[in-house]
């Protein structure tokens, strides 16, 4: 592989764990569910959700650490998102950061809750601070948001931790994601995911282009998923046919208000069917072999007398019929039995076995 103009040697892994779930080709997707800071600091209403992802049968459980307002400067510059399917809405990004900001030790209380229902916890992060405080509290993967894919120092930071990392594209060119990506091997990231991040607000279907997911891999040697912007859950389903890692989508508490993200996620309750249905997806593709038959599949076609017939009847599509199940010989021996001769006698709709006919006493 050749980023930005130096060859790298070394590949990443296609085979590893996430929070002991494996990932890698062939592998079932893995669900994660994002509660990043939907909940606007309403750390009960954070606790409901990660209780109902718990009994949906999550295993690893997205968010993120944002724990610092001035990672946005305080000027006029908005965000716009979608908050319904027509209206956008402007709000100035550091009231908006501002808002959602929650502090360590209430991600500390949050994790822990994680930890006692049995899920694993993997995190975006935005700053080194963040990053060290999500390995220390025993996170399992840590994720470069798509606003950071040009921030050298935090993706070799986040690298050099050791953990699983992945890489959302969001809008970025290939020219800016191979950057990236050669930052982050160089740094010794071996177990990285880069995942298709269609726009926001949602773009339109036609738009999502998820066999970038295949160029992504193709060309960078890793593994690859989906950061799914839909309203819907169309593209997760989509993309589970498509030996992707991860499959990421945000969450909220059901009957929530319209905010930065909402439009695009799906409620806390619609989680379990996703899940389910991502399963029985993915077991439905198989391993691609043909299957073998241990015996002949007795649900086929077999020769029968169309007629009665005498001794020394010679067999033709004239005397023999077909039915269900082959009892005798198999419509597939047509060819060896074709004007055959009858040592035996049968009556109409008797089951021709090999033994009535010449040569086979």
């Amino acid at each position: 592989m050749e980023v930005m103009g130096e060859t790298m040697t070394e590949h990443f892994a296609l085979e590893f764990e996430i929070g002991g779930h494996p990932v890698g080709l062939g592998e079932e997707p893995l669900f994660l569910p994002d509660i990043g800071t939907f909940f606007n600091q309403d750390i009960e209403q954070a606790e409901q959700m990660i209780r109902q992802l718990a009994e949906a049968g999550v295993k690893v459980v997205k968010g993120e650490i944002l724990h610092r307002p001035d990672i946005a400067l305080d000027t006029d510059y908005d965000d716009e998102y979608l908050v319904d399917g027509n209206r956008v809405q402007k709000e100035n990004y550091r009231r908006l950061i501002e808002r959602k900001v929650v502090s360590l030790a209430d991600y500390q209380r949050l994790f822990a809750l994680c930890r006692r229902l049995g899920m694993q916890v993997a995190v975006s992060v935005y700053d080194f601070e963040g990053a060290q405080f999500a390995v220390d509290e025993g996170c399992v993967a840590l994720k470069v948001a798509s606003s950071n894919i040009t921030h050298q120092p935090l993706i070799e930071y986040i690298a050099r931790l050791g953990l699983p990392m992945i890489m959302d594209t969001g809008r970025a060119d290939l020219s800016e994601i191979s950057r990236a990506v050669g930052w982050a091997e160089k740094a010794g990231a071996r177990q990285l995911i880069v995942q298709q991040s269609p726009k926001a607000p949602p773009a339109p279907v036609g738009d999502h282009n998820l066999r970038f997911m295949q160029t992504l891999q193709q060309t960078f040697g890793c593994l690859t998923g989906l950061s799914d912007h839909h309203a819907g859950t169309e593209m997760l389903l989509a993309a589970t046919v498509m030996d992707v890692a991860v499959l990421e989508k945000g969450v909220y508490m059901d009957g929530a208000a319209m905010d930065q993200g909402v439009y695009h996620s799906m409620p806390v309750s619609q989680v379990a069917d996703t899940l389910n249905q991502i399963r029985q997806i993915h077991a439905a593709l198989g391993d691609g072999r043909a299957p073998l038959e241990a015996k002949p599949h007795r649900a086929r076609m077999g020769l029968v007398a169309k007629q009665d017939l005498p001794v020394g009847a010679v067999l033709s599509l004239d005397v023999v019929d077909f039915a269900f199940p082959a009892l005798g010989i198999g419509a597939q021996a047509w060819s060896e039995v074709d004007k055959a001769v009858l040592t035996k006698p049968l009556t109409r709709g008797q089951v021709i076995h090999w033994s009535h006919l010449e040569g086979n006493a």
